[in-house]
Protein backbone atom coordinates (compact mmCIF):
# COMPACT_ATOMS: atom_id res chain seq x y z
CA UNK A 1 0.00 0.00 0.00
CA UNK A 2 1.47 3.36 -1.04
CA UNK A 3 2.31 6.13 1.38
CA UNK A 4 -0.19 8.43 -0.36
CA UNK A 5 -3.09 6.03 0.25
CA UNK A 6 -2.06 5.55 3.89
CA UNK A 7 -1.83 9.31 4.35
CA UNK A 8 -5.25 9.78 2.77
CA UNK A 9 -6.85 7.21 5.05
CA UNK A 10 -5.11 8.67 8.05
CA UNK A 11 -6.38 12.14 7.19
CA UNK A 12 -9.92 10.85 6.70
CA UNK A 13 -9.95 8.92 9.99
CA UNK A 14 -8.50 11.95 11.77
CA UNK A 15 -11.20 14.19 10.33
CA UNK A 16 -13.91 11.69 11.31
CA UNK A 17 -12.56 11.43 14.85
CA UNK A 18 -12.43 15.21 15.26
CA UNK A 19 -15.92 15.58 13.85
CA UNK A 20 -17.38 12.92 16.14
CA UNK A 21 -15.68 14.48 19.17
CA UNK A 22 -17.10 17.91 18.29
CA UNK A 23 -20.56 16.42 17.70
CA UNK A 24 -20.44 14.70 21.08
CA UNK A 25 -19.57 17.97 22.79
CA UNK A 26 -22.48 19.75 21.10
CA UNK A 27 -24.90 16.99 22.04
CA UNK A 28 -23.80 17.10 25.68
CA UNK A 29 -24.14 20.86 25.69
CA UNK A 30 -27.68 20.71 24.29
CA UNK A 31 -28.73 18.11 26.83
CA UNK A 32 -27.41 20.19 29.72
CA UNK A 33 -29.09 23.34 28.44
CA UNK A 34 -32.43 21.50 28.32
CA UNK A 35 -33.51 23.58 25.36
CA UNK A 36 -37.04 22.61 24.17
CA UNK A 37 -35.71 22.72 20.61
CA UNK A 38 -32.85 20.36 21.48
CA UNK A 39 -34.49 17.25 19.93
CA UNK A 40 -34.97 19.05 16.61
CA UNK A 41 -31.42 20.36 16.71
CA UNK A 42 -30.11 16.88 17.46
CA UNK A 43 -32.05 15.43 14.52
CA UNK A 44 -30.76 18.17 12.27
CA UNK A 45 -27.18 17.57 13.39
CA UNK A 46 -27.60 13.83 12.85
CA UNK A 47 -28.75 14.43 9.27
CA UNK A 48 -25.99 17.00 8.67
CA UNK A 49 -23.41 14.66 10.18
CA UNK A 50 -24.51 11.79 7.95
CA UNK A 51 -24.35 13.97 4.85
CA UNK A 52 -20.96 15.25 5.96
CA UNK A 53 -19.58 11.72 6.25
CA UNK A 54 -20.85 10.90 2.78
CA UNK A 55 -19.37 14.07 1.31
CA UNK A 56 -16.00 13.31 2.85
CA UNK A 57 -15.67 10.55 0.30
CA UNK A 58 -16.84 12.83 -2.53
CA UNK A 59 -14.93 16.11 -2.14
CA UNK A 60 -15.80 17.47 -5.57
CA UNK A 61 -19.51 16.87 -4.93
CA UNK A 62 -19.14 18.74 -1.62
CA UNK A 63 -17.49 21.62 -3.48
CA UNK A 64 -20.23 21.79 -6.11
CA UNK A 65 -22.94 21.80 -3.43
CA UNK A 66 -21.19 24.69 -1.70
CA UNK A 67 -20.91 26.59 -4.98
CA UNK A 68 -24.59 26.02 -5.76
CA UNK A 69 -25.76 27.27 -2.36
CA UNK A 70 -23.53 30.35 -2.42
CA UNK A 71 -24.67 31.11 -5.98
CA UNK A 72 -28.33 31.34 -4.90
CA UNK A 73 -29.18 35.05 -5.23
CA UNK A 74 -30.50 36.93 -2.18
CA UNK A 75 -34.28 36.81 -1.98
CA UNK A 76 -37.05 34.29 -1.40
CA UNK A 77 -35.07 31.55 -3.16
CA UNK A 78 -33.11 31.26 0.08
CA UNK A 79 -36.35 30.76 2.07
CA UNK A 80 -35.27 31.52 5.66
CA UNK A 81 -32.09 33.61 5.71
CA UNK A 82 -30.83 32.18 9.02
CA UNK A 83 -31.28 28.59 7.89
CA UNK A 84 -29.72 29.40 4.53
CA UNK A 85 -26.68 31.00 6.16
CA UNK A 86 -26.12 27.94 8.36
CA UNK A 87 -26.54 25.58 5.40
CA UNK A 88 -24.31 27.59 3.06
CA UNK A 89 -21.53 28.10 5.61
CA UNK A 90 -21.75 24.45 6.61
CA UNK A 91 -21.44 23.40 2.97
CA UNK A 92 -18.38 25.61 2.52
CA UNK A 93 -16.74 24.12 5.61
CA UNK A 94 -17.63 20.60 4.42
CA UNK A 95 -16.07 21.34 1.03
CA UNK A 96 -12.93 22.68 2.73
CA UNK A 97 -12.69 19.66 5.04
CA UNK A 98 -13.26 17.11 2.28
CA UNK A 99 -10.84 18.91 -0.02
CA UNK A 100 -8.18 19.06 2.69
CA UNK A 101 -8.52 15.33 3.40
CA UNK A 102 -8.23 14.60 -0.33
CA UNK A 103 -5.19 16.85 -0.71
CA UNK A 104 -3.41 15.14 2.20
CA UNK A 105 -3.88 11.77 0.56
CA UNK A 106 -2.87 12.85 -2.93
CA UNK A 107 0.76 12.90 -4.07
CA UNK A 108 2.14 16.35 -4.59
CA UNK A 109 1.53 19.74 -2.95
CA UNK A 110 -1.68 21.76 -2.82
CA UNK A 111 -2.20 23.62 -6.09
CA UNK A 112 -2.07 27.41 -6.17
CA UNK A 113 -2.14 29.95 -8.93
CA UNK A 114 -1.68 33.70 -9.24
CA UNK A 115 -5.41 34.46 -9.05
CA UNK A 116 -5.87 32.54 -5.81
CA UNK A 117 -2.80 34.09 -4.21
CA UNK A 118 -3.96 37.59 -5.19
CA UNK A 119 -7.35 36.95 -3.57
CA UNK A 120 -5.52 35.91 -0.40
CA UNK A 121 -3.36 39.05 -0.61
CA UNK A 122 -6.50 41.20 -0.90
CA UNK A 123 -7.95 39.53 2.21
CA UNK A 124 -4.74 40.20 4.14
CA UNK A 125 -4.80 43.85 3.06
CA UNK A 126 -8.46 43.99 4.10
CA UNK A 127 -7.43 42.76 7.56
CA UNK A 128 -4.90 45.60 7.74
CA UNK A 129 -7.64 48.15 6.93
CA UNK A 130 -9.46 47.05 10.10
CA UNK A 131 -7.02 49.36 11.90
CA UNK A 132 -8.89 52.43 10.60
CA UNK A 133 -12.31 51.01 9.69
CA UNK A 134 -14.99 52.80 11.80
CA UNK A 135 -17.56 49.96 11.61
CA UNK A 136 -15.84 46.70 12.50
CA UNK A 137 -19.04 44.68 12.19
CA UNK A 138 -19.47 45.57 8.52
CA UNK A 139 -15.75 45.06 7.99
CA UNK A 140 -15.84 41.57 9.46
CA UNK A 141 -18.91 40.74 7.35
CA UNK A 142 -17.08 41.74 4.18
CA UNK A 143 -13.98 39.80 5.21
CA UNK A 144 -16.06 36.68 5.83
CA UNK A 145 -17.54 37.05 2.33
CA UNK A 146 -14.07 37.34 0.81
CA UNK A 147 -12.83 34.38 2.85
CA UNK A 148 -15.69 32.23 1.56
CA UNK A 149 -14.79 33.30 -1.97
CA UNK A 150 -11.17 32.30 -1.34
CA UNK A 151 -12.21 28.86 -0.01
CA UNK A 152 -14.47 28.24 -3.01
CA UNK A 153 -11.72 29.27 -5.41
CA UNK A 154 -9.04 27.22 -3.65
CA UNK A 155 -11.16 24.06 -3.54
CA UNK A 156 -12.15 24.26 -7.19
CA UNK A 157 -8.56 24.95 -8.26
CA UNK A 158 -7.45 21.73 -6.58
CA UNK A 159 -10.30 19.60 -7.93
CA UNK A 160 -10.86 20.86 -11.47
CA UNK A 161 -8.24 18.55 -12.99
CA UNK A 162 -9.92 17.15 -16.10
CA UNK A 163 -12.58 17.85 -18.70
CA UNK A 164 -14.81 15.36 -16.89
CA UNK A 165 -14.60 17.54 -13.78
CA UNK A 166 -15.44 20.58 -15.92
CA UNK A 167 -18.48 18.62 -17.13
CA UNK A 168 -19.74 18.43 -13.57
CA UNK A 169 -19.06 22.10 -12.87
CA UNK A 170 -20.99 23.02 -16.00
CA UNK A 171 -23.83 20.75 -14.94
CA UNK A 172 -24.06 22.67 -11.66
CA UNK A 173 -24.23 25.97 -13.60
CA UNK A 174 -26.90 24.53 -15.88
CA UNK A 175 -28.99 23.41 -12.91
CA UNK A 176 -28.80 26.91 -11.42
CA UNK A 177 -29.75 28.49 -14.75
CA UNK A 178 -32.80 26.29 -15.27
CA UNK A 179 -33.84 26.89 -11.65
CA UNK A 180 -33.83 30.65 -12.27
CA UNK A 181 -35.78 30.19 -15.50
CA UNK A 182 -38.36 27.99 -13.75
CA UNK A 183 -38.76 30.57 -10.98
CA UNK A 184 -39.19 33.33 -13.56
CA UNK A 185 -41.91 31.36 -15.37
CA UNK A 186 -43.66 30.69 -12.07
CA UNK A 187 -43.55 34.39 -11.18
CA UNK A 188 -44.99 35.41 -14.55
CA UNK A 189 -47.91 32.97 -14.49
CA UNK A 190 -48.65 32.62 -10.77
CA UNK A 191 -46.97 35.58 -9.07
CA UNK A 192 -49.35 38.32 -10.16
CA UNK A 193 -46.95 39.78 -12.68
CA UNK A 194 -48.31 42.38 -15.11
CA UNK A 195 -46.55 43.18 -18.37
CA UNK A 196 -45.00 46.61 -18.28
CA UNK A 197 -43.71 46.13 -14.73
CA UNK A 198 -40.19 45.05 -13.87
CA UNK A 199 -40.05 41.30 -13.34
CA UNK A 200 -38.84 40.56 -9.81
CA UNK A 201 -38.23 36.84 -9.50
CA UNK A 202 -38.68 35.69 -5.91
CA UNK A 203 -37.57 39.13 -4.65
CA UNK A 204 -34.24 38.81 -6.47
CA UNK A 205 -32.66 42.08 -7.56
CA UNK A 206 -33.41 42.63 -11.25
CA UNK A 207 -29.81 43.38 -12.17
CA UNK A 208 -28.52 40.35 -10.28
CA UNK A 209 -31.09 38.15 -12.03
CA UNK A 210 -29.78 39.24 -15.44
CA UNK A 211 -26.18 38.69 -14.39
CA UNK A 212 -26.98 35.20 -13.13
CA UNK A 213 -28.64 34.24 -16.42
CA UNK A 214 -25.54 35.34 -18.32
CA UNK A 215 -23.25 33.52 -15.89
CA UNK A 216 -25.12 30.22 -16.10
CA UNK A 217 -25.43 30.26 -19.91
CA UNK A 218 -22.09 28.39 -20.47
CA UNK A 219 -23.45 25.50 -18.40
CA UNK A 220 -26.31 25.07 -20.89
CA UNK A 221 -24.16 25.51 -24.00
CA UNK A 222 -21.40 23.15 -22.84
CA UNK A 223 -23.37 19.84 -23.28
CA UNK A 224 -23.84 20.73 -26.95
CA UNK A 225 -20.07 20.80 -27.38
CA UNK A 226 -19.66 17.49 -25.58
CA UNK A 227 -22.43 15.59 -27.39
CA UNK A 228 -22.87 13.93 -30.74
CA UNK A 229 -25.68 12.41 -32.77
CA UNK A 230 -29.28 12.65 -31.52
CA UNK A 231 -28.19 13.78 -28.06
CA UNK A 232 -26.45 16.80 -29.58
CA UNK A 233 -29.67 17.78 -31.34
CA UNK A 234 -31.60 17.58 -28.07
CA UNK A 235 -28.96 19.61 -26.25
CA UNK A 236 -28.95 22.21 -29.04
CA UNK A 237 -32.74 22.60 -28.81
CA UNK A 238 -32.51 23.01 -25.03
CA UNK A 239 -29.77 25.61 -25.42
CA UNK A 240 -31.92 27.61 -27.85
CA UNK A 241 -34.86 27.44 -25.43
CA UNK A 242 -32.63 28.67 -22.62
CA UNK A 243 -31.26 31.44 -24.84
CA UNK A 244 -34.84 32.54 -25.52
CA UNK A 245 -35.51 32.56 -21.77
CA UNK A 246 -32.40 34.69 -21.23
CA UNK A 247 -33.60 37.20 -23.83
CA UNK A 248 -37.07 37.43 -22.32
CA UNK A 249 -35.90 37.32 -18.71
CA UNK A 250 -33.47 40.21 -19.06
CA UNK A 251 -35.99 42.25 -21.07
CA UNK A 252 -38.84 41.71 -18.59
CA UNK A 253 -36.56 42.47 -15.64
CA UNK A 254 -35.99 45.94 -17.06
CA UNK A 255 -32.24 45.72 -16.50
CA UNK A 256 -30.73 47.90 -19.20
CA UNK A 257 -27.19 46.74 -18.53
CA UNK A 258 -28.09 43.04 -18.71
CA UNK A 259 -30.19 43.51 -21.85
CA UNK A 260 -27.37 45.31 -23.66
CA UNK A 261 -24.94 42.66 -22.42
CA UNK A 262 -27.07 39.83 -23.90
CA UNK A 263 -27.32 41.71 -27.20
CA UNK A 264 -23.55 42.17 -27.23
CA UNK A 265 -23.12 38.45 -26.47
CA UNK A 266 -25.24 37.45 -29.46
CA UNK A 267 -23.21 39.74 -31.73
CA UNK A 268 -19.98 38.29 -30.32
CA UNK A 269 -21.22 34.78 -31.08
CA UNK A 270 -21.45 35.74 -34.77
CA UNK A 271 -17.66 36.06 -34.98
CA UNK A 272 -16.99 32.45 -33.96
CA UNK A 273 -17.61 29.63 -36.41
CA UNK A 274 -18.62 27.23 -33.64
CA UNK A 275 -20.93 29.77 -31.94
CA UNK A 276 -22.42 31.44 -35.01
CA UNK A 277 -25.55 29.28 -34.87
CA UNK A 278 -26.44 30.63 -31.43
CA UNK A 279 -25.77 34.19 -32.55
CA UNK A 280 -27.97 33.91 -35.64
CA UNK A 281 -30.78 32.06 -33.85
CA UNK A 282 -30.67 34.47 -30.90
CA UNK A 283 -30.88 37.58 -33.09
CA UNK A 284 -33.63 35.94 -35.18
CA UNK A 285 -35.63 35.19 -32.02
CA UNK A 286 -35.12 38.77 -30.88
CA UNK A 287 -36.46 40.11 -34.20
CA UNK A 288 -39.43 37.72 -34.25
CA UNK A 289 -40.45 38.66 -30.70
CA UNK A 290 -40.13 42.37 -31.46
CA UNK A 291 -42.48 41.96 -34.46
CA UNK A 292 -44.94 39.35 -33.15
CA UNK A 293 -45.08 40.18 -29.43
CA UNK A 294 -43.67 43.69 -28.83
CA UNK A 295 -45.42 43.89 -25.44
CA UNK A 296 -42.74 41.53 -24.09
CA UNK A 297 -40.22 44.33 -24.59
CA UNK A 298 -42.47 47.04 -23.15
CA UNK A 299 -40.67 47.16 -19.79
CA UNK A 300 -37.17 47.55 -21.16
CA UNK A 301 -38.35 49.92 -23.92
CA UNK A 302 -39.96 52.21 -21.34
CA UNK A 303 -36.81 52.16 -19.22
CA UNK A 304 -34.70 53.26 -22.18
CA UNK A 305 -37.27 55.82 -23.41
CA UNK A 306 -37.77 57.46 -20.02
CA UNK A 307 -34.02 57.42 -19.28
CA UNK A 308 -34.95 56.83 -15.64
CA UNK A 309 -32.06 58.18 -13.59
CA UNK A 310 -30.27 59.39 -16.73
CA UNK A 311 -28.20 57.41 -19.18
CA UNK A 312 -26.45 55.54 -16.36
CA UNK A 313 -29.48 55.03 -14.13
CA UNK A 314 -28.60 57.79 -11.67
CA UNK A 315 -25.18 56.31 -10.97
CA UNK A 316 -23.24 59.39 -12.08
CA UNK A 317 -23.86 61.11 -8.73
CA UNK A 318 -22.71 58.01 -6.87
CA UNK A 319 -19.58 57.79 -9.00
CA UNK A 320 -18.74 61.46 -8.52
CA UNK A 321 -19.22 61.20 -4.76
CA UNK A 322 -17.03 58.09 -4.72
CA UNK A 323 -14.25 59.90 -6.59
CA UNK A 324 -14.37 62.73 -4.07
CA UNK A 325 -14.14 60.22 -1.22
CA UNK A 326 -11.23 58.46 -2.91
CA UNK A 327 -9.46 61.80 -3.33
CA UNK A 328 -9.54 62.26 0.45
CA UNK A 329 -8.41 58.67 1.25
CA UNK A 330 -6.35 57.54 -1.76
CA UNK A 331 -3.77 55.39 0.01
CA UNK A 332 -5.75 53.58 2.68
CA UNK A 333 -9.42 53.85 1.79
CA UNK A 334 -11.99 54.05 4.60
CA UNK A 335 -11.69 50.39 5.58
CA UNK A 336 -13.09 47.24 4.03
CA UNK A 337 -16.88 47.01 4.23
CA UNK A 338 -17.25 50.67 5.22
CA UNK A 339 -17.69 52.19 1.76
CA UNK A 340 -21.46 52.87 1.84
CA UNK A 341 -21.33 54.40 5.33
CA UNK A 342 -18.46 56.72 4.46
CA UNK A 343 -19.98 57.63 1.09
CA UNK A 344 -23.20 59.05 2.56
CA UNK A 345 -21.88 62.51 3.57
CA UNK A 346 -20.28 63.02 0.16
CA UNK A 347 -23.50 61.96 -1.55
CA UNK A 348 -25.59 64.23 0.68
CA UNK A 349 -23.45 67.19 -0.41
CA UNK A 350 -24.42 66.55 -4.04
CA UNK A 351 -28.11 65.56 -3.75
CA UNK A 352 -30.85 65.26 -1.15
CA UNK A 353 -32.72 62.48 -2.92
CA UNK A 354 -30.88 59.68 -1.10
CA UNK A 355 -30.48 61.19 2.38
CA UNK A 356 -32.59 58.36 3.79
CA UNK A 357 -30.20 55.73 2.44
CA UNK A 358 -27.11 54.92 4.46
CA UNK A 359 -26.29 51.73 2.59
CA UNK A 360 -25.85 52.98 -0.98
CA UNK A 361 -22.69 51.57 -2.58
CA UNK A 362 -20.79 53.24 -5.40
CA UNK A 363 -22.56 51.04 -7.98
CA UNK A 364 -19.23 50.45 -9.69
CA UNK A 365 -17.08 47.54 -8.47
CA UNK A 366 -13.72 49.23 -9.01
CA UNK A 367 -14.84 52.36 -7.17
CA UNK A 368 -16.27 50.28 -4.33
CA UNK A 369 -12.96 48.50 -3.91
CA UNK A 370 -10.96 51.74 -4.17
CA UNK A 371 -12.88 53.72 -1.55
CA UNK A 372 -12.74 50.80 0.91
CA UNK A 373 -9.15 49.59 0.47
CA UNK A 374 -7.44 52.47 -1.32
CA UNK A 375 -5.41 52.41 -4.51
CA UNK A 376 -3.31 49.48 -3.29
CA UNK A 377 -6.44 47.38 -2.82
CA UNK A 378 -7.68 48.46 -6.23
CA UNK A 379 -4.35 47.40 -7.77
CA UNK A 380 -4.68 43.93 -6.22
CA UNK A 381 -8.30 43.66 -7.37
CA UNK A 382 -7.46 44.58 -10.96
CA UNK A 383 -4.57 42.10 -10.84
CA UNK A 384 -7.00 39.33 -9.80
CA UNK A 385 -9.08 39.85 -12.93
CA UNK A 386 -6.05 40.37 -15.18
CA UNK A 387 -4.35 37.19 -13.96
CA UNK A 388 -7.38 35.08 -14.89
CA UNK A 389 -7.58 36.66 -18.36
CA UNK A 390 -3.85 36.20 -18.98
CA UNK A 391 -4.10 32.57 -17.89
CA UNK A 392 -6.95 32.03 -20.35
CA UNK A 393 -4.93 33.51 -23.21
CA UNK A 394 -1.70 31.76 -22.28
CA UNK A 395 -3.13 28.22 -22.24
CA UNK A 396 -5.14 28.45 -25.44
CA UNK A 397 -2.59 26.38 -27.41
CA UNK A 398 -2.59 23.59 -24.81
CA UNK A 399 -6.40 23.53 -24.81
CA UNK A 400 -6.84 23.43 -28.57
CA UNK A 401 -4.13 20.76 -28.92
CA UNK A 402 -6.16 18.28 -26.88
CA UNK A 403 -8.71 16.24 -28.79
CA UNK A 404 -10.92 15.92 -25.71
CA UNK A 405 -11.31 19.64 -25.16
CA UNK A 406 -13.89 21.43 -27.37
CA UNK A 407 -12.30 24.29 -29.29
CA UNK A 408 -15.58 26.20 -29.13
CA UNK A 409 -14.88 26.86 -25.46
CA UNK A 410 -12.46 29.59 -26.55
CA UNK A 411 -15.23 31.16 -28.62
CA UNK A 412 -17.89 31.06 -25.88
CA UNK A 413 -16.03 32.22 -22.78
CA UNK A 414 -14.66 35.54 -24.17
CA UNK A 415 -18.18 36.52 -25.22
CA UNK A 416 -19.60 35.54 -21.82
CA UNK A 417 -16.84 37.47 -20.05
CA UNK A 418 -17.35 40.65 -22.07
CA UNK A 419 -21.13 40.47 -21.65
CA UNK A 420 -20.83 39.84 -17.92
CA UNK A 421 -18.39 42.72 -17.40
CA UNK A 422 -20.63 45.08 -19.36
CA UNK A 423 -23.55 44.39 -17.00
CA UNK A 424 -21.42 43.98 -13.86
CA UNK A 425 -19.45 47.19 -14.28
CA UNK A 426 -22.52 49.27 -13.30
CA UNK A 427 -23.66 47.01 -10.47
CA UNK A 428 -23.62 47.80 -6.78
CA UNK A 429 -22.25 45.55 -4.07
CA UNK A 430 -21.17 42.88 -6.55
CA UNK A 431 -17.41 43.36 -6.46
CA UNK A 432 -17.21 39.99 -4.70
CA UNK A 433 -20.34 38.25 -5.99
CA UNK A 434 -20.11 34.51 -6.59
CA UNK A 435 -21.07 35.02 -10.23
CA UNK A 436 -17.74 36.82 -10.67
CA UNK A 437 -16.00 33.77 -9.19
CA UNK A 438 -17.73 31.62 -11.82
CA UNK A 439 -16.31 33.82 -14.58
CA UNK A 440 -12.86 33.54 -13.00
CA UNK A 441 -13.12 29.72 -12.89
CA UNK A 442 -14.25 29.59 -16.52
CA UNK A 443 -11.22 31.67 -17.48
CA UNK A 444 -8.87 29.56 -15.35
CA UNK A 445 -10.24 26.16 -16.43
CA UNK A 446 -7.86 25.63 -19.41
CA UNK A 447 -4.79 26.29 -17.25
CA UNK A 448 -6.08 24.10 -14.40
CA UNK A 449 -6.75 21.14 -16.68
CA UNK A 450 -3.56 21.55 -18.74
CA UNK A 451 -1.42 21.86 -15.60
CA UNK A 452 -3.04 18.80 -14.01
CA UNK A 453 -2.48 16.76 -17.16
CA UNK A 454 1.17 17.81 -17.24
CA UNK A 455 1.79 16.90 -13.60
CA UNK A 456 -0.44 13.86 -13.17
CA UNK A 457 1.51 11.28 -15.20
CA UNK A 458 4.43 11.28 -12.75
CA UNK A 459 2.19 10.76 -9.74
CA UNK A 460 0.08 8.18 -11.55
CA UNK A 461 3.09 6.17 -12.67
CA UNK A 462 4.13 5.91 -9.03
CA UNK A 463 0.77 4.42 -8.09
CA UNK A 464 0.56 2.25 -11.20
CA UNK A 465 -2.77 3.78 -12.31
CA UNK A 466 -3.50 5.26 -15.73
CA UNK A 467 -3.89 9.05 -15.95
CA UNK A 468 -7.49 10.26 -15.54
CA UNK A 469 -7.76 11.66 -19.08
CA UNK A 470 -6.87 8.27 -20.53
CA UNK A 471 -9.55 6.45 -18.54
CA UNK A 472 -12.38 6.70 -21.07
CA UNK A 473 -15.91 6.80 -19.62
CA UNK A 474 -18.51 4.44 -20.95
CA UNK A 475 -20.42 7.35 -22.42
CA UNK A 476 -20.54 11.12 -22.48
CA UNK A 477 -23.40 11.00 -20.03
CA UNK A 478 -21.26 8.97 -17.66
CA UNK A 479 -18.43 11.45 -18.06
CA UNK A 480 -20.73 14.31 -17.12
CA UNK A 481 -22.05 12.47 -14.09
Amino acid sequence: MSAGILAGRGAMFGTLAAGMALLALVIVGLLFLKDPLAPLLLIGMAVAGTLGLLLLQRPFTATLIAWFLILLPPGDLRFDETTYTLAANGAVLAALGAGTAQAMGRPGPIRWNATCLLVLLYILWGVVTLLWAPDLIEARRKLVSWTISFILLLTIINQLRSVDALDRFMKMLSLMGWLLVACAIYTIFFGGYEFGQRLKVFETNENVFGLMLITTLPGVLWPVLRSSGPRRIVMMVLSVVFLLCVLLGTALSGSRGSSLAVLLLLVAFLFGKSTRTWGIVGLALLLCIAVAAPFLFETISNRFAEEQGGEFGGREVLWWASLQLLRDYPATGVGIGNGPFALHPYLAALTTESNHRLDLPSHQPFLEVAIETGLFGLLIYVAILASAILSFVRFRAAWTASREMPNAYYAIIPGITVAYVMAWIKSGGLENHTSLLVVLVLLLAPSLIATAQAREPVAERRSGEAPSWNRSPASVGHAAG
